[in-house]
């Protein structure tokens, strides 16, 4: 009798101890899943951080008006950075040590992710960027990545585009010496132009804020270049085109996903009429997914989404899929499946995520015309 005790006590506490691993070892979620999203809703690129909360918030109304994720509705808690870079490392501590965020979406613009992702990176918290597209950014770390293509690709893209399609033999460019977006773009068209047997005859630096481009135009002026590569964001490439115009210089003009803004037309003075850029995708794609976010976004905002409208959706599509493959709000399992996500049916193509931390997808060549940008060329990578 005394054994038969003893061997039921053995298995009623093994039993117990069996039953306090599957707890342990249970999906980590809570009754919602919080996420945190860094944007730029004031400052000289608000009309990319609106553009980016828009349809972040879309998807996340979406998502939990479908049951959320796996049962678990999202708690979207929205921060602005303004634009600046110190301004987005004090947000993101705020959302890691305050809020307590499963993981972070953003920011928006290069040089604030540059000052994010450490912070993410050492609290050991994923962090996805919708539209930072400079090289180094995953190179932070295994817990960053980004829903946008490298700069590396975009760079080279434009200046194959001008050497192969255009036929440009020269070209000329001016950029931001400050932004690593701008000055990792300008050396990527310039290594690919090289390569392609055109000639850089001038280039040209100013530094962020700088408004007076006339030093840096006249000398492009006496080049006479048949190409003009402005890699800079819309509240700079703007006044650039404005003052080629006033200079004379009939370059054509080429640009960047940062173009990308309604206000590049004013800005400009329309001078950015018959210029080319390369971008993530294009609201009039006929592609079945691509047509049905951009009906559902000009219904729900009444505007066209941009590339960093649809950019957001994507990061949240992707997000979507990293949670519910991972089943937990457990740090290591979301960043192990965000780099291993597949099949991803997202705003601007299909996506599989590379492990580095960058979705493998095509990108466009888009020209403005009457003062919108029209398709010209798709570019797979």
């Amino acid at each position: 009798m005394r054994d038969y005790r003893a061997k039921s006590r053995r298995l009623v506490m093994a039993a117990f101890i069996l039953a306090l691993i599957g707890i342990i070892a249970a999906p980590a979620f809570a009754e919602e899943i919080k996420i945190g999203l860094i944007s730029s809703l004031t400052g000289p690129v608000s009309t990319y951080g609106h553009s980016v909360r828009n349809a972040v918030q879309m998807a996340v109304d979406e998502i939990n008006s479908s049951g959320g994720i796996n049962g678990n509705k999202i708690n979207l808690i929205v921060l602005d950075d303004k634009g600046d870079a110190t301004e987005a490392a004090n947000v993101t501590r705020y959302l890691i040590d305050r809020e307590q965020v499963a993981l972070v979406v953003g920011p928006v613009i290069t040089p604030c992710v540059m000052a994010s992702a450490p912070i993410a990176q050492e609290a050991g918290l994923p962090l996805i960027t919708p539209t930072g597209t400079g090289d180094t950014i995953t190179q932070i770390g295994d817990y960053i990545f980004r829903a946008a293509y490298k700069d590396s690709l975009q760079g080279s893209a434009v200046a194959r585009f001008a050497r192969e399609n255009l036929g440009l033999q020269t070209a000329a460019i001016i950029y931001d010496i400050a932004n690593d977006y701008s000055t990792g773009l300008m050396h990527a068209f310039q290594k690919t132009f090289t390569e392609l047997g055109g000639k850089i005859v001038s280039v040209q630096s100013y530094t962020t804020g700088d408004r007076d481009f006339s030093a840096q135009l006249t000398s492009i002026l006496v080049a006479n270049p048949e190409g003009l590569f402005i890699p800079d964001y819309h509240s700079a490439a703007g006044p650039i085109l404005l003052q080629a115009s006033q200079f004379g210089i009939g370059a054509v003009k080429l640009g960047v996903d940062g173009w990308d803004s309604p206000d590049l037309k004013p800005l400009s003075g329309g001078n950015d009429e018959g210029g080319y850029f390369v971008n993530h995708y294009s609201p009039l794609d006929t592609r079945e997914a691509t047509v049905e976010f951009a009906n559902k976004y000009r219904t729900r905002f009444g505007q066209e989404p941009d590339a960093l409208a649809a950019l957001g959706y994507d990061a949240m599509q992707i997000v979507k899929a990293a949670l519910e493959k991972a089943d937990s709000t457990d740090p290591v399992a979301i960043k192990d499946s965000m780099g291993t996500v597949k099949n991803v049916v997202a705003a601007t193509a299909d996506i599989d995520m590379d492990p580095e931390g960058t979705p493998y997808k095509p990108l466009v060549i888009l020209q403005i015309k009457d003062g919108a940008p029209v398709l010209v060329d798709k570019v797979y990578p």
